[in-house]
């Protein structure tokens, strides 16, 4: 099993490529990040094959928020949403607003 997702879709959100952790993209363990004019910066780490999941939102450096996810099945775009799925059902929310937010749902 893998993560199941758009790259174009992180693409836009995040607003650049990722970065392979590894040193070899098709490894599948990526990082993302984006920062926004508020200096909120969101940090989402993949495993696609191990289907885990990280995520981080600073505020000048310093964590405003931190989780990470197990059976991750995939990610998807709405809008400027991210939504995360976990097991087939939606867990968490990433809002690239003016102002970077995150919903547990």
């Amino acid at each position: 099993m893998f993560i199941k997702y758009d790259e174009y879709d992180l693409l836009e959100l995040f607003q650049s490529e990722p970065v392979s952790i590894s040193g070899n993209i098709d490894d599948g363990e990526l990082i993302y990040t984006y920062k926004d004019d508020q200096n909120f910066k969101v940090i989402l780490t993949l495993d696609v094959y191990q289907q885990t999941s990280s995520l981080t939102i600073t505020f000048n450096d310093s964590i405003v928020f931190s989780g990470e996810l197990n059976n991750v099945s995939s990610i998807k775009k709405d809008g400027k949403v991210m939504v995360i799925n976990v097991g087939g059902d939606e867990k968490l929310k990433v809002k690239f607003y003016k102002q970077v937010g995150v919903e547990l749902l």
